[in-house]
């Protein structure tokens, strides 16, 4: 089924900082030991940390067995050290043991799966899977902004993108629907014409839920959205680098807010509070402003070549990846940090389909940094779901 993966892993292997000497495999010095154990819990993590980006929850059709061998062989050299030294020692050395031979289980059970499936599969099984990961990409930028929120509240715009995205993978799967070899394949491949059967929808009654009540309440239901917008507006656009930008997103909060004023003045009468005056003002204003700020990015963006902007989006998802690493420990702390995961998922998401288009239309970005983008995309996305588990019941 299309939809959201959890996954449980080990714990990070934690040693105090003072014995940490490195990732590197080589004879520590001074130790007294052939390898210092921090050295191995620190090459092992780093092991660990390459399976969880990407193979981890991932479709097992769309991974890379050959590396997936190398992480088995990097963590069975890890384990070959960790037992030499484990017959001499107890204690923290048999503990570390003991989480890399549960890994190694984890790795050769799930190189087990992946083969077992990419040998039944045909070439319109990876082709549709491929596509139907994209459909994944989507199906999560509905959880992050719309779980949860009462209809009326919700962006129709941000949705009718969705919508608009998830068609054009329905249509890029017709070609491929038949000679599919495997059932969970076309399962999904229906599931994604599901969801945009949804998602048209859900449009229908956002709009419904929209114009019930009282103009008053139409009025504060609009003033709510008006507020939404302008503060995805600010994190989504005004925050970020022109460079990389998507002129796509900056026109559809045009249109949101564009709606929205029409909506205001649509209800208009005399005996409305005055919030409601304040509201078409801000509107106005907003519309004004994110139009001249489109219109600003559109021509920065066409004194950079399409080489310039490849490379000013990729160095923007490396920098956020490098962020949400250094912050996130892996344990969920505080209620803003399911935030601040979903903002990353967003700015990550934004250059994931930038680079695409961009890799669409001309040969600029490199294969295996698409794919390492998706993966990075989608271990935060797992985060998001795994703190929105934590969180439940607060």
């Amino acid at each position: 089924m299309l939809c959201a993966r959890r996954h449980r892993t080990e714990p990070v292997i934690a040693l105090p900082a003072a014995q940490d000497q490195g990732p590197s495999l080589a004879p520590s010095r001074g130790s007294g030991q052939a390898h210092s154990i921090a050295a191995l819990a620190r090459a092992a993590n780093q092991l660990h940390d390459d399976y969880l980006l990407r193979y981890a929850g991932h479709v097992r059709l769309t991974r890379d067995l050959p590396g997936l061998d190398r992480l088995i062989a990097g963590m069975r050299q890890v384990q070959s050290l960790a037992q030499a030294n484990a017959g001499q020692s107890q204690g923290r050395w048999q503990s570390l043991l003991g989480i890399v031979e549960r890994r190694l289980d984890e790795y050769t059970h799930e190189r087990g799966a992946v083969a077992q499936i990419q040998a039944a599969a045909g070439t319109n099984d990876r082709r549709a899977s491929r596509l139907t990961s994209r459909a994944r990409l989507v199906l999560h930028r509905y959880v992050r902004h719309f779980a949860g929120q009462a209809r009326r509240d919700r962006d129709v715009q941000r949705l009718r993108e969705m919508t608009n995205d998830l068609e054009a993978l329905a249509l890029a799967l017709r070609p491929v629907s038949a000679g599919i070899h495997l059932r969970s394949v076309a399962e999904e491949i229906g599931a994604v014409q599901g969801f945009v059967e949804f998602f048209r929808a859900e449009m229908d009654e956002i709009q419904l839920a929209r114009r019930s009540g009282g103009r008053a309440e139409q009025s504060a239901t609009m003033a709510s959205v008006l507020d939404g917008l302008q503060h995805a507006w600010t994190r989504e656009v005004a925050d970020q680098p022109v460079a990389t930008r998507r002129l796509g997103l900056c026109t559809r909060y045009v249109a949101a807010v564009d709606e929205v004023l029409e909506g205001l003045l649509t209800i208009a009468h005399a005996n409305l509070p005055v919030e409601h005056d304040t509201a078409v003002r801000a509107a106005t204003a907003a519309l004004d402003a994110w139009q001249r700020e489109t219109e600003r990015t559109l021509a920065a963006q066409r004194a950079l070549s399409p080489q310039a902007r490849a490379e000013a989006l990729w160095n923007r998802a490396d920098a956020l990846f490098a962020e949400f690493r250094g912050r996130w420990t892996g344990e969920y702390r505080h209620p803003s940090e399911r935030q601040w995961i979903a903002d990353m998922a967003d700015a990550l998401d934004e250059a994931e389909r930038q680079l695409t288009d961009l890799a669409a239309e001309v040969e600029l970005v490199p294969a295996d940094r698409l794919a390492r983008l998706r993966d990075a995309l989608v271990l935060v996305e797992k985060t998001y779901d795994s703190t929105t588990a934590a969180t439940q019941g607060e």
